[in-house]
């Protein structure tokens, strides 16, 4: 069973690592996960998700960072978010800018595959943000966030794998993206679902056990 917050101690964010889940609304477990892709000077089309680790300390981490962002199968997809950061050191100085260089109207988004579109609206194995929302212009990608939601959404008949794609603008694979930054950009993502929770257990009924002699 999930190790479940209830809203009275709902006070910082859910963990991504732990999966944590809120009880938000009876009934349900609600899950917000956070990880990132980076985008190297190794040009790639497509970027697997990390979540990393809550131990920060490069040479002392005992709890490995985690490689792929995974949506369980049950998980009702509602949201699904991406943002393209602002890399300045400072941000109140001259102009915004992600460092990613690409081929100009390629596009960035989240998916499964690369043939998904949002035109899918979160549904089952076809999850994507809008990928004409973040496009290749003068050579680079804006820092942008974008947010593609549901009112309804339906169930996932199997886990699903999210990455990051460089698509083409028609649902195929773009040119290479790479990042002219020292560590590369993180493209931060964010998926939001929730499952149907479990039926209690006995210590919700609080029935006295009864042994055999």
């Amino acid at each position: 069973m999930a190790k479940k917050v209830y809203p009275g101690n709902w006070v910082n964010a859910l963990s991504s690592y732990q999966g944590q889940p809120v009880v938000a609304v009876p009934g349900r477990l609600y899950y917000h996960i956070t990880g990132y892709a980076l985008i190297t000077s190794t040009s790639a089309t497509s970027w697997d998700i990390t979540i990393p680790s809550p131990d920060m300390r490069q040479d002392d981490k005992p709890r490995a960072d985690i490689t792929s962002l995974v949506v369980p199968s049950g998980a009702k997809v509602y949201g699904l978010a991406m943002r393209v950061p602002d890399m300045r050191k400072d941000r109140g100085v001259g102009t915004a800018y992600s460092g990613i260089v690409g081929t100009n109207t390629n596009e960035l988004k989240v998916a499964i595959a690369i043939g998904n579109t949002a035109a899918g609206a979160l549904a089952d194995n076809d999850i994507a943000t809008k990928a004409e929302d973040v496009v290749v212009a003068n050579g680079t990608i804006a820092p942008k966030a974008v947010f593609t939601s549901v009112i309804t959404p339906v169930a996932q008949t199997a886990a699903r794998t999210l990455k990051v794609f460089s698509d083409n603008g028609s649902q195929s694979a773009g040119s290479g993206m790479t990042s002219s930054l020292d560590g590369g950009t993180p493209i931060i993502v964010d998926v939001f679902y929730f499952l149907d929770d479990e039926a209690s257990d006995l210590n919700a009924v609080r029935i006295p056990f009864v042994t055999e002699s």
